[in-house]
């Protein structure tokens, strides 16, 4: 897990981002089915722009030796569905856990702090909550543990990325990131 201090014009906020979400070529299954996603995701350039110092968290992953790794286990399963089973879950799990350990070490210096997640609130993606309430209609759960995705916030994470001088392999076929922001009042 790597991280780069930056500034707030290094963002790239963009309601075209949406669009990525679904399109000719591409759709999300996460679109129109979470809070935290488009089209009831809330555009959040405003509301970042009152923090006062930012953090770009990322991790690179090895998409060969992912499927490697699986293929060990599951040798009849494809390249396909594993490199599917990646984009769909594994990766998040480990940057949630390691952003949460970390802001435990942080937010006692800091008024405020805001993360926004490289994907949908995960909250309530457990047997008990059964997931998110927005396809019932129903009121967020846990409005006070919201959890704002990348593309929800309006960031053009693609942008943002190339204007820091990371590399990206897009789309990706060998690599694939994961990016959150971390901000601090």
């Amino acid at each position: 897990m790597s991280y780069i201090k930056i500034e707030f014009d290094d963002i790239v906020f963009d309601r075209e981002v949406y669009s990525y979400c679904v399109n000719d070529k591409f759709a999300c299954p996460n679109y129109n089915h979470s809070y935290s996603c488009p089209p009831a995701a809330t555009f959040l350039r405003d509301h970042v722009s009152q923090f006062k110092e930012f953090y770009l968290i990322y991790s690179k992953h090895d998409l060969d030796a992912y499927v490697k790794k699986v293929k060990e286990k599951h040798p009849r399963r494809s390249e396909q569905r594993i490199r599917n089973s990646f984009f769909l879950k594994s990766s998040y799990d480990e940057i949630y856990e390691e952003i949460s350990r970390s802001l435990d070490n942080y937010k006692k210096q800091y008024k405020e702090y805001l993360v926004i997640w490289p994907a949908k609130c995960n909250i309530c993606d457990n047997k008990e909550d059964r997931g998110c309430t927005y396809n019932s209609g129903e009121p967020c759960k846990y409005p006070e543990k919201f959890q704002h995705s990348m593309t929800g916030a309006g960031i053009n994470t693609n942008e943002t990325v190339s204007r820091l001088n990371i590399e990206l392999e897009w789309p990706p076929i060998r690599y694939a990131y994961r990016f959150s922001l971390v901000c601090f009042k």
